[in-house]
């Protein structure tokens, strides 16, 4: 659906894509990361159609992660986008604008709890499963890095985490990058199954740091969940000294 082009007048055509529909579920990920939601608090304090640099802007984002973060977003059915076309040859603009959805954030809490009590009535696979979900929400958290120092990388892992709402803190030890994790926002049902809510973190910092194409420190990575009563730490190794080696491939 659009607007006839004249390229006499050039009046703008916008293109819209469309969507298939949405699930609840895909729309609970995509607002799980704290920066989906601020682009998309952005377009719905507006009646306005943005382009990705204005809504970078807006966010505090670089463009190349406003963009990752917006393709989510659409694939989840929360944001629409369109292609603007003007009479003139170059690249057409692509503009976003909030869809109109229901509301999904009640229940987040009732579906976590129960989402934690499948995985932890699976006695033989819950833990597993519990990582490989930790490490699929890196996926969808972060985009792909590549040429990353370990400096830089483990830096990106401690950003993605404080977006979360976990609060961290940077410790170096020499051997290790300490993240001390104060602001779980999980915490409640970390106390009641830590099993499978603190494996399921490990498998996002595993995730993380092969999803940043970190060499050789995804599988050493390490959580400690409840060293204080309200503090866990994730261990992230420096890089094995043998040169041209990557991180493992996550287990499916």
């Amino acid at each position: 659906m659009g607007t006839i082009f004249h390229p006499v007048y050039r009046i703008s055509v916008l293109y819209s894509r469309v969507v298939t529909e949405p699930t609840a579920g895909a729309q609970h990920v995509a607002l799980a990361v704290v920066s989906r939601r601020r682009l998309l608090e952005v377009l719905q304090a507006t009646d306005e159609q943005m382009d990705v640099v204005a809504l970078a802007v807006a966010a505090g984002l670089h463009v190349t992660t406003a963009r990752f973060h917006l393709e989510v977003l659409e694939r989840s059915g929360l944001v629409r986008r369109a292609v603007e076309r003007v009479g003139r040859r170059g690249r057409p603009r692509q503009l976003y604008s909030a869809a109109v959805v229901p509301e999904v954030s009640a229940g987040y809490r009732q579906l976590a709890a129960v989402l934690v009590g499948g995985l932890a009535a699976d006695l033989e696979h819950g833990p597993q499963r519990s990582e490989l979900a930790g490490r699929r929400w890196a996926e969808e958290a972060l985009p792909p890095g590549e040429g990353l120092s370990w400096e830089e990388g483990t830096r990106r892992v401690g950003e993605l985490f404080d977006r979360l709402g976990f609060a961290p803190r940077l410790v170096d030890d020499g051997q290790y990058r300490h993240l001390e994790l104060d602001g779980c926002p999980f915490r409640d049902l970390a106390r009641a199954d830590p099993r499978i809510v603190c494996t399921v973190h490990l498998g996002l910092l595993r995730g993380a740091l092969h999803q940043l194409r970190l060499p050789g420190v995804a599988q050493g990575a390490g959580l400690r969940p409840f060293v204080g009563p309200e503090l866990c730490i994730a261990d992230i190794p420096r890089p094995s000294s043998k040169k041209g080696q990557r991180c493992p491939e996550p287990a499916h």
